[in-house]
């Protein structure tokens, strides 16, 4: 999966847990994270999205929302960097989802927005 986004834009997004079957999981994990690097080597990240903090679950439709801020974009510089989404629940860690996170270039900047 990739991710474009304008630098210092929102953007919010949504996805859901499956089983290999396409199946729904219902059962809320105990931590997911939405984490932005700049290489899958990096031990820091430069922004993360973390379930009941920034990322909320919804049980009418079982899909799990959460929106990048341009605070977490305005200082990155553009091109590509790299994103996972894990989900830890009791002894297990699975990564559900990693791709390419692409900052383009934007045209209005915040000190123009007067």
């Amino acid at each position: 999966m990739n991710i474009e986004i304008i630098r210092g834009d929102t953007k919010s997004f949504k996805f859901q847990r499956r089983t290999t079957n396409n199946e729904v999981i219902t059962e809320k994990p105990d931590k997911i994270f939405f984490t932005v690097k700049t290489g899958y080597y990096s031990k820091d990240y430069l922004f993360q999205k973390r379930l009941d903090t920034d990322i909320i679950y919804r049980e009418d439709d079982n899909y799990y929302y959460f929106t990048i801020n341009p605070s977490d974009t305005d200082e990155l510089d553009y091109g590509d960097y790299v994103f996972d989404i894990e989900v830890i629940k009791g002894d297990t860690v699975k990564t559900i989802e990693k791709g390419t996170f692409k900052v383009e270039s934007e045209v209005t900047f915040a000190e123009n927005e007067v």
